[in-house]
């Protein structure tokens, strides 16, 4: 019987204890990130930031790339994305001969009625289609075509 060449169980708590905490510390990071990347402030990556050398702090101290960025919510990009007008400016395809209800709330179009028109063709009240934003959807309420456009997509025509 001598002395265990093995390391005590207390010898290792040091690491572990370490390597929770950076992970612990990196996940705590990435949520907040996201939380404010969630209500428009955008952080650079660390890879991004430059920092400047001391000879050219001082003269270039109020021409200084901010580390915040500051954009609008995904919501308000898509809102300013979306057209308004009056429903009897846009009602002139061959399918608006017969009434249209609008499918949020149910109530039929008037011709002073200011509406929203989406890239898949439905139309929608104004305030019904902000209700539906407020809730945080991105896609169209009938077909869920995504409200946010594509590039590399045509127009639809809504009146085929």
């Amino acid at each position: 019987m001598g002395l265990s060449s093995l390391p005590a169980p207390s010898e290792g708590m040091l690491c572990i204890i370490l390597v929770n905490t950076a992970i612990s510390l990196s996940i705590f990071k990435a949520l907040l990130r996201s939380i404010l990347h969630l209500i428009g402030i955008h952080l650079p990556s660390p890879e991004s930031i430059e920092i400047p050398s001391p000879s050219t702090t001082s003269s270039s101290s109020s021409s200084s790339s901010p580390l915040l960025e500051y954009c609008l919510p995904p919501i308000e990009e898509i809102r300013k994305t979306i057209p308004s007008s009056l429903y009897s400016s846009i009602s002139n395809c061959s399918w608006s001969d017969e009434p249209v209800d609008c499918s949020v709330c149910l109530a039929r179009f008037k011709p002073d009625s200011q509406v929203s028109k989406l890239r898949c063709g439905h139309v929608f009240h104004k305030l019904c289609l902000e209700k539906w934003l407020d809730y945080w959807n991105f896609t169209c309420p009938l077909c869920r075509t995504p409200l946010t456009p594509h590039h590399d997509q045509e127009e639809v025509d809504p009146c085929i």
